[in-house]
């Protein structure tokens, strides 16, 4: 157990010491991990779609809705429960580190004793993961990177420890697997609805009242 928690100083240490720029380039990489840049993505999906009558992008919605709704349960479980300093909170650790961390991303990290788990690493493996399956290997080649810059940025900018990043990578995966286990069902159900003239607008009542909902915990987030 000592030797794990040396690797997350040393590689906590690493990753913040790397040469930082508060460039345009890092502000994208920031928003494009949070929880919100997934849920419009899912919305977009949603409408085309409808729109398209694209039964992969229908697909792909369900997967998206039951993935990012359990990474929801257990995110709000485990800040609701872990309570861990982030590395700019942690004296001590920088004390021992002899070294100063600031925060530098204010806006989406300014809960010090909410450093566990990486909200950013959760949303992007498990949305990256399953959009990847559902798409293919081109689409791994052009958003399979955003996993591992999430891992690297977090520490990089003193708001994560490396086994936040971690953890959240290993259960952003588990969920994404069980989602895809568990969404094929789903898919067949609400196929069997769609004869109904209804379904139309219950499908975009829950959409929209999954993303109010969702919206509204984003905010009581930041």
């Amino acid at each position: 157990m000592q030797t794990l928690k040396e690797l997350d100083i040393q590689w906590l240490k690493w990753a913040y010491q790397r040469p930082y720029e508060n460039s345009l380039f890092i502000k994208a990489l920031i928003f494009a991990g949070e929880a919100m840049t997934w849920m419009t993505v899912l919305f977009v999906a949603a409408v085309a779609g409808q729109l398209l009558h694209s039964e992969p992008l229908n697909v792909l919605v369900v997967r998206l809705l039951l993935g990012s709704l359990l990474g929801i349960i257990v995110f709000l479980l485990c800040k609701k429960f872990v309570k861990r300093r982030r590395p700019y909170a942690n004296e001590e650790l920088q004390r021992d580190m002899n070294m100063k961390i600031e925060n530098r991303d204010p806006w989406y990290a300014s809960k010090a004793h909410e450093s566990f788990p990486s909200g950013h690493v959760l949303w992007t493996t498990i949305c990256v993961s399953l959009i990847c399956f559902q798409f293919g290997w081109i689409y791994v080649f052009g958003l399979g990177w955003m996993i591992p810059a999430m891992i690297y940025l977090r520490p990089h900018l003193g708001v994560h420890y490396p086994s936040d990043t971690i953890t959240s990578l290993l259960t952003g995966i588990f969920i994404a697997v069980i989602t895809l286990f568990i969404a094929p069902c789903i898919v067949e159900y609400l196929n069997s609805l769609k004869k109904y003239p209804c379904y139309t607008y219950g499908y975009w009542i829950f959409i929209s009242g999954y993303l109010g909902v969702a919206v509204k915990i984003w905010l009581g987030r930041i």
